[in-house]
Order: structure tokens, then C-alpha cells, then sequence
């Protein structure tokens, strides 16, 4: 499949996925829905939020619920050809802490 679909299916998970979640995680889905102005695409803001400990990921750290983090998604076996072998490790050191 092309990447483009492929970004818009990770994009459609992470929609899911954050629908699941206790809080509502704002900004960063406004950069990967195509229908807002801040539409960026998927890549982009799942790199610029993996090498914080940001709100959301300490958030779900404490009621445990990394498993619908940004991290534990890149992290699936069928959205590895969309990361980096440098993505894969940051999310899972980020994960094991």
C-alpha cells in the first residue's frame, strides 16, 4: 500500500485510540486529523512528542494506560515500515521507565 494510505489507516488507529483515552490529547490530534487547521500529518508529531515525557504520556503513566500512547502505537508490528529503528528504540525506552 502507498504511504499515504498508510499514514491515513495510522491516523484512523490513533483517532481510536485516543477516543479510548481518559483525557482529550488536543493539540496532537489536531496536527494528524485532516479536517483541522492544524493538520500536519502522522509522522511529524508522533517524532516531536517521543523524546518528552509529555502531560499525556505521564498522565497515562500513572493510571496504567501506556497502552494507548503514541509510543505503544508506533511500536505494533504492522506501522513499522512508517518509523525509524531510532523511533522504535526512544518509544521503547520511554515505555520501560
Amino acid at each position: 500500500m502507498a504511504f499515504e494510505g498508510r499514514t491515513y489507516m495510522m491516523a484512523s488507529d490513533l483517532s481510536e485510540q485516543f477516543l479510548r483515552r481518559p483525557y482529550w490529547a488536543r493539540r496532537i490530534y489536531q496536527e494528524f486529523s485532516s479536517h483541522c487547521k492544524r493538520y500536519v500529518g502522522v509522522i511529524q508529531p508522533v517524532r516531536r512528542v517521543l523524546p518528552f515525557q509529555t502531560a499525556g504520556f505521564i498522565f497515562l503513566k500513572e493510571h496504567g494506560r501506556l497502552d494507548l500512547s503514541v509510543e505503544s502505537l508506533l511500536l505494533k508490528p504492522k506501522w513499522k515500515d512508517l518509523f525509524t529503528d531510532q523511533d522504535r528504540a526512544v518509544a521503547r525506552e520511554k515505555l520501560s521507565k
